[in-house]
């Protein structure tokens, strides 16, 4: 039995004839295909570094607003 990866599904849903063709003929794979694996791999290596900068910034933003609270109110 033989994965079905969900931009396959969404390619099924979209057209069925299309996607039954790629199953059977399999796609050609060009430039910007790979372009953009390579590009997803990029994101997907810079994944942790993101979510790493993003809570740091939530926490910044916490404390700044809380020092302005207290500055106005203390």
């Amino acid at each position: 039995m033989k994965t079905i990866k969900s931009s396959e599904i969404a390619s099924y849903l979209f057209c069925s004839v299309c996607w039954w063709t790629e199953r059977m003929n399999g796609v050609k794979i060009t430039k910007a295909i790979s372009k953009g694996e390579k590009y997803h791999n990029l994101i997907a290596e810079n994944q942790s570094k993101a979510r790493f900068l993003y809570v740091c910034m939530i926490i910044m933003i916490v404390v700044v607003i809380t020092l302005i609270v207290y500055r106005f109110l203390g």
